[in-house]
């Protein structure tokens, strides 16, 4: 798991390298080390066997891939979308507030800072720990605020404003559940005996450096393929996946916002 923490952590271009490099070296070692041992005989009709065997396997795992690209692909979407519908839920709130007046002003500032703390303290950490306890306080102290301000507020005004709230809430709860999606184990597990199969077919060819480094090379594409869908897949984990920038921009637009208003600052709980 540690490893796999590393490997999500690096930059897109080290997760190629080091995949296409392990693939290529495992290739190499299978036909390296097994063939000696296999002491298949290097006739032509051999060696047509094992280029079918090959690609056979080569075939079923690069089908897999694709398919498996193109499922992360579509959780990547999926957690996009999550991110836009939180990030409008809390302009949407935001801009309820305003129509309530001071008080309403004054709770841009605790929203701007919940944002904030959603991009900084929350999103970061969400895969492994789930809820940050600094943005649940803030969500709490929202909370308190806005059901104070609808206990005043005319009664269609306090239902939207309660309505929107829960929908804020309710936002984040599906990001925080979907924040580990991603490709079922299965899969996983599919992809790694694929490609254990497609190194021991190294064993059916001469150890010849020709032959060792043409199968590295057809390794390393493979490599390269399983890289593209260990980045795409966990797309709150992954550097290439979703950013908290949209958090971070309606941070910046909620405070400027609330220090235009006159008096937005003088109405903010303590």
């Amino acid at each position: 798991m540690e490893l796999l923490t590393l490997l999500h952590g690096l930059p897109s271009a080290a997760v190629y390298a080091a995949f296409m490099g392990a693939a290529a070296m495992v290739a190499a070692l299978g036909c390296a080390a097994l063939a000696p041992l296999a002491r298949i005989p290097q006739t032509k009709e051999h060696i047509d066997i094992a280029m079918r065997t090959t690609g056979a396997v080569m075939a079923a795992l690069t089908l897999i891939l694709a398919f498996c690209a193109v499922q992360a692909r579509g959780q990547a979407n999926d957690a996009q979308r999550l991110v836009a519908l939180e990030v409008a839920a809390i302009g949407t709130v935001a801009r309820i507030a305003d129509r309530a007046g001071p008080s309403g002003h004054a709770l841009r500032q605790e929203l701007a800072a919940y944002a904030r703390s959603i991009a900084a303290d929350e999103f970061p950490a969400m895969v492994s720990s789930g809820r940050h306890a600094t943005t649940q306080g803030l969500l709490e102290r929202l909370e308190a605020g806005f059901y104070q301000l609808a206990a005043t507020a005319p009664e269609v005004l306090a239902t939207d404003m309660l309505q929107e709230f829960d929908d804020m809430d309710g936002a984040r709860e599906r990001r925080l559940e979907g924040a580990r999606i991603g490709l079922p184990q299965e899969f996983w597990m599919l992809i790694l005996v694929l490609f254990g199969l497609l190194a021991l077919t190294g064993a059916l060819y001469p150890p010849r450096l020709h032959t060792v480094a043409m199968l590295a090379v057809q390794a390393a594409g493979v490599g390269a393929l399983i890289a593209f869908v260990f980045l795409m897949d966990q797309p709150f984990r992954s550097s290439v996946g979703v950013s908290a920038s949209p958090y971070q921009t309606l941070s910046q637009s909620l405070a400027h916002r609330a220090a235009a208003i006159p008096g937005s600052t003088r109405h903010a709980r303590p």
